[in-house]
C-alpha cells in the first residue's frame, strides 16, 4: 500500500500538532482577555513535555477571570450592579416614571427612538431640577448624556423638594417598555429614585 502522506506529518522531527496544541491555551487566553504570547509559551513547554498535558494550560485559562472587559461588557456589568442595588432591602428607593416621553426634547431629540437606542434597564440618569420651568415651579428634569428625556410626574413634588434641600437622589432605569406599533419607540420608562445622602 503506498504512503499518501495523509499521516507523515506525525512522523515530522518539529510535529505541526505541538505547535497546534500549544495555540490552544493562547486562544482560550485571548477570549478571556488575556495577553496570548506567555500563554502560547506555557502551552509550548507543557507540548513538548507530554502532549496530553496541554490541556493544564488550556484549564488554566480557562478558568482565569478576565482582566480586560470590553466596553460593552463593562455596561452591562454596570447596569447589572444598579439593578441589584435596588434590590437590596436596605436601599430606600422611590418608583417613578419620565412624563412627557412622546414629545420632542427641547433639541428636537425623538425621545422615544433615543430611549429605544441608549436607555436599558439599570441605566442611570440624571435629575436637574429646572426653576424657570413656565408651568411647574418645582419641575425636575430627567437627562441622559445631555439630552433632557422628559420629567418627573407634578404629584412627585418631594423629588423637587428634596433636591432642594440638599439630598442626593440617583435615578436608574427599572423597566422600558416598547411601543405596540413599532420596536424602534419607547413607550414608557419605569425608574427607581435612590435616596444615597443627606449633602448638607
Amino acid at each position: 500500500m503506498g504512503d499518501d502522506g495523509t499521516f507523515s506529518w506525525l512522523l515530522a522531527p518539529w510535529p505541526i500538532w505541538i505547535l497546534l496544541l500549544a495555540a490552544l491555551p493562547a486562544v482560550t487566553a485571548a477570549a478571556r482577555g488575556r495577553h496570548v504570547m506567555p500563554w502560547y509559551a506555557y502551552g509550548l513547554g507543557c507540548a513538548l513535555l507530554a502532549w496530553p498535558l496541554v490541556a493544564v494550560p488550556a484549564l488554566h485559562a480557562f478558568l482565569i477571570r478576565p482582566r480586560f472587559m470590553s466596553k460593552e461588557d463593562r455596561e452591562r456589568q454596570r447596569r447589572a450592579d444598579a439593578l441589584a442595588l435596588i434590590s437590596e432591602p436596605g436601599v430606600r428607593s422611590y418608583p417613578s416614571r419620565i412624563k412627557e416621553l412622546r414629545r420632542p426634547s427641547p433639541a428636537g431629540v425623538d425621545r422615544r427612538r433615543y430611549v429605544c437606542g441608549f436607555i436599558k434597564p439599570g441605566e442611570a440618569l440624571e435629575l436637574v431640577r429646572e426653576f424657570d420651568h413656565p408651568r411647574n415651579r418645582r419641575a425636575v428634569a430627567y437627562y441622559h448624556r445631555g439630552i433632557h428625556l422628559g420629567y418627573v410626574p407634578k404629584n412627585q413634588r418631594w423629588v423637587a423638594n428634596a433636591i432642594d434641600d440638599g439630598l442626593r437622589l440617583a435615578v436608574i432605569v427599572e423597566k422600558v417598555k416598547m411601543s405596540w406599533l413599532s420596536h424602534r419607540r419607547a413607550r414608557s420608562v419605569r425608574t427607581r429614585l435612590v435616596m444615597l445622602s443627606d449633602g448638607r
